[in-house]
């Protein structure tokens, strides 16, 4: 096992993904206030890249918590390079303060922009371009996990470093905020910019606090097509822990010609 520093939509075969580095925190950890504009939560835990990571997607907040279910892991990742990171995912494995593994899980990471490769084929990639910030919810890891055993977090990002041209993509606008039985919905409008149609259309919202630390995530999702210049109003379904302010990020399957 290596040594922790106690410190704190277009796959590309013929590329090899990259690893995300440590960032400015240089392997020493993120840390934040407890309260509402925390970074970390909980606030003692040590979250690192895994040494020899040579990217440019770097953790900026984290939660960790106990969900209906099962153990829930939020994280936000800022691009600080100067190229997009295409296709790119998140994996996390936690650790207890002995460095003993306790559990694995991995899943993608979200973007809001959208690019062309130049490579003449006319493929559309989604990217998260610099100084973009990411999101990704690995919302299965074991539900008897003991959060206060939890002393670390080591992070990786596989990614595609592409020749890409920005375009006009999906958005997501007009987001509030609404109360339902079960907690706090989000609705909106997703915009389809494209220049071809989409289908199976989704809008993920993060609920985050003061500070951008993600709380917890909704989702919306519908069986329409969406020709380019049409739009699409949405309802998520509903998240225990509201914060402050929400990130959302849309997705969908290009339709083939």
């Amino acid at each position: 096992m290596f040594m922790l520093a106690k410190r704190l939509l277009i796959p590309a075969a013929a590329l090899l993904p990259l690893a995300c580095s440590s960032g400015a925190s240089d392997g020493a950890g993120v840390g934040g206030d407890i309260g509402d504009d925390a970074l970390i939560v909980p606030e003692d835990l040590t979250v690192m890249a895994l040494p020899g990571g040579n990217g440019v997607l770097n953790v900026i907040a984290l939660t960790l918590r106990k969900g209906p279910t099962n153990t829930e892991l939020y994280a936000a990742l800022r691009n600080d390079g100067d190229t997009p990171a295409c296709s790119a995912a998140v994996s996390v494995e936690l650790y207890d303060r002995t460095q003993r593994s306790l559990a694995v899980g991995i899943n993608g990471l979200l973007t809001q922009h959208f690019y062309r490769l130049t490579d003449g084929s006319g493929a559309i990639a989604a990217c998260v371009g610099p100084g973009d910030v990411t999101m990704a919810a690995v919302t299965d890891l074991p539900a008897e996990i003991a959060i206060e055993d939890v002393g670390y977090v080591v992070y990786r990002c596989p990614y595609f470093a592409l020749d890409v041209v920005p375009i006009d993509g999906l958005t997501i606008s007009h987001v509030e905020a609404v109360t339902r039985g079960a907690g706090t919905a989000y609705t909106g409008t997703f915009f389809n910019g494209l220049d071809v149609a989409v289908s199976e259309p989704s809008a993920t919202v993060f609920s985050v606090n003061r500070v951008g630390r993600p709380l917890g995530v909704a989702m919306g999702s519908g069986t329409v097509q969406i020709p380019p210049g049409g739009s699409w109003n949405f309802e998520t379904n509903t998240v225990d822990t509201p914060g402050p302010d929400h990130a959302a990020y849309p997705a969908a399957a290009l339709v083939k010609p």
